[in-house]
């Protein structure tokens, strides 16, 4: 089977099965990739790419070699802001058509090419506004770990933050909220800070 580009919203749950790659041009929206990932980082420009919110728990974690899956904070971005994403997804839709569309995996820093003269977006203008709104909101990290450390961070409570072990991580993900979920994983941060 041929990997390529999806725009589509991938569940949170299945950051970590895939690569994220952004346009070169229009570096406004992550495009997915299903393939093998050993979530190593080789790009010096990475941490550019996690969210504000998750930043210092990423930084603290890679300083201490520990790996992190992809991630998302939640966001809380307008209609507007849809709007626009809307538009840049269509001209990238348009250069993929053509001459092809340069993008960069997030985590090696690779540069792909792709082209598809069919290419089609997965939603109407409307469908992706409705999901997109609906999807901003949740938010997701995961980390490999092992031992006791493991266990101390399956025991971390909080309100609005579940914990899970799956495929070898340790998964935090917010599953509702209002999408402004800065405390939430400042309190996180504290509490995994605190582990090691």
């Amino acid at each position: 089977m041929l990997m390529r580009p999806t725009p589509d919203f991938v569940p949170h749950s299945q950051f970590h099965t895939g690569v994220w790659l952004l346009s070169e041009k229009r570096p406004g929206w992550y495009y997915f990739m299903k393939k093998k990932n050993d979530h190593l980082i080789h790009n010096d420009e990475f941490i550019e790419s996690v969210d504000p919110p998750l930043r210092d728990l990423v930084e603290f974690l890679h300083e201490r070699n520990i790996t992190t899956t992809p991630s998302c904070s939640g966001h809380c971005k307008s209609e507007r802001n849809f709007a626009k994403l809307w538009d840049d997804l269509e001209a990238d839709k348009a250069d993929v058509r053509q001459d092809g569309l340069v993008m960069k995996e997030i985590e090696s820093g690779e540069r792909f090419h792709f082209r598809d003269p069919a290419y089609q977006l997965p939603w109407t203008k409307t469908t992706f506004i409705d999901r997109a709104r609906n999807y901003q909101e949740k938010g997701i990290v995961g980390l490999r770990v092992n031992g006791e450390i493991k266990n101390q961070l399956l025991q971390l409570k909080c309100d609005g933050i579940t914990t899970e072990e799956r495929d070898g991580y340790v998964f935090f993900r917010i599953i509702e909220g209002d999408g402004d979920n800065r405390e939430k994983w400042k309190w996180l941060t504290t509490q995994v800070k605190a582990v090691f």
